[in-house]
C-alpha cells in the first residue's frame, strides 16, 4: 500500500474533515476565512486528520466526532504555522508568500490566536474530557517549544538531545495526539492507546528530522521554502549540530562564523557549509536517525491484528521516508 493507495481509500473521511474545516472558518470577521483559507488552501495532505482516522479505524471504528476533531487538529497544526512566520519572519510558506507577507503580522497573529480557540471550542463540544485533555496537553506542549526554539536561536552549543526535545514539542506532540485522539474514539484498552500515541510521536519526529534534513538538500520548488533557511535563521537543526560536532576546530570556527555573519545581515556561505556536511555525513546521519524513528514506530503497531488500516498506517510512515532528498 502507498500513500496514493491511502488518500484513496479514506478520500470520502477527508472530505468529510475538510467540510469541518470550511464551516470552522465561518466567523463575523471576514479576515478569518481570508487567511484561514490561504494557508488551508495551500496545499498538504491534512496527515495529522488522516492519521486520526485510520488510528480511530484501527481501535474499532471512526465513530462520531471523528471529523469534528481532524479540523480541530489541523486548526491547531495551522495556528502553529502562522504563528511561526510571524516570529521567523518567513517570505515562503508552501512554495507561496507566507501569510504574513500576505495579510501582515497583526492580522496573521491574530487569526492563529482565532483558529487555537476554535479548535478547543469544538473540543469541548465533544463532551469528553480525555479528548479535551489530550488536545489541550498537546497545544500547551507546542507553545513551549517554540518558546524553547527561540531560547535557542543562534545557540551554537545546542545538544542533540535539546533538539530532540524541540521538535517533539513543536511537531511530533500534535502528530502524537492526533493518533491518540483516534484511540481514545475507538475506544481501546490502554496498552494500545499508548502504541498508537508512541507511533504517532516516532513518525512525527522522522517527518521534523528529514524535513531539517531537506532544507540543505531539496531543491527550492519542490521545498516550498527558501534552501538553507533555518541556518539563515540562525536554527540549529541536526545535520548542522552534528557538523560541528564532527568537524576539525578551524571548519568549526569558520561554520560559526559564518553564523555569526548571517546574525549581523551579511549573507549565508551555504556552499561552504553544504560541503562540509558532505564530507562528515551529516545529511545522512539526520536521514538514519529519521528512519529509525520510523522501525521504531511500526514496531508500536504490533499490538494490533493486521488490517488494511495497521497496513494504511505502515504506508504513512514509509511516505515520511519517501519525500525527495
Amino acid at each position: 500500500m502507498t500513500i496514493t493507495d491511502v488518500l484513496e481509500c479514506y478520500k470520502e473521511d477527508l472530505a468529510r474533515v475538510e467540510q469541518e474545516i470550511q464551516s470552522g472558518l465561518a466567523s463575523r470577521a471576514a479576515l478569518v476565512r481570508q487567511v484561514g483559507s490561504y494557508l488551508l488552501g495551500g496545499g498538504g495532505k491534512r496527515i495529522r486528520p488522516l492519521l486520526l482516522a485510520i488510528s480511530a479505524n484501527v481501535a474499532g471504528g471512526i465513530g462520531p466526532g471523528a471529523y469534528q476533531l481532524g479540523a480541530a487538529v489541523e486548526f491547531i497544526h495551522t495556528a502553529s504555522l502562522l504563528h511561526d512566520d510571524v516570529v521567523d519572519g518567513a517570505d515562503i510558506r508552501r512554495g507561496r508568500p507566507a501569510a504574513n507577507n500576505v495579510f501582515g503580522n497583526q492580522a496573521t497573529v491574530l487569526v492563529g490566536d482565532y483558529l487555537y480557540s476554535k479548535s478547543l471550542y469544538q473540543a469541548v463540544r465533544m463532551e469528553n474530557q480525555r479528548v479535551m485533555d489530550t488536545l489541550s496537553d498537546a497545544t500547551k506542549v507546542m507553545s513551549e517549544g517554540e518558546i524553547l526554539q527561540l531560547l535557542k536561536i543562534g545557540d551554537l552549543d545546542i545538544s542533540e538531545s535539546e533538539y530532540i526535545e524541540v521538535i517533539e514539542s513543536k511537531t511530533a506532540v500534535l502528530i502524537s495526539a492526533a493518533c491518540r485522539l483516534g484511540a481514545i474514539l475507538g475506544g481501546v484498552p490502554d496498552d494500545k492507546e499508548e502504541a498508537l500515541a508512541g507511533y504517532g510521536l516516532d513518525v512525527g519526529l522522522a517527518f521534523q528530522l528529514l524535513d531539517d534534513a531537506l532544507d540543505y538538500t531539496a531543491e527550492q520548488d519542490k521545498l516550498g521554502k527558501t534552501l538553507g533557511k533555518d541556518l539563515a535563521e540562525g536554527k540549529l537543526t541536526l545535520p548542522l549540530i552534528h557538523l560541528l560536532k564532527n568537524a576539525t576546530d578551524g571548519e568549526s570556527a569558520h561554520v560559526r562564523r559564518i553564523i555569526a555573519e548571517e546574525a549581523g545581515g551579511l549573507p549565508v556561505n551555504l556552499e561552504f557549509v553544504l560541503g562540509l556536511m558532505s564530507k562528515y555525513r551529516s545529511i545522512e546521519y539526520a536521514t538514519d536517525r529519521a528512519l529509525s524513528y520510523i522501525e521504531k514506530a511500526k514496531g508500536r503497531l504490533a499490538v494490533f491484528p493486521a488490517s488494511p488500516h495497521k497496513d494504511a498506517l505502515y504506508a504513512v510512515a514509509d511516505y515520511v521516508c519517501e519525500r525527495e532528498m
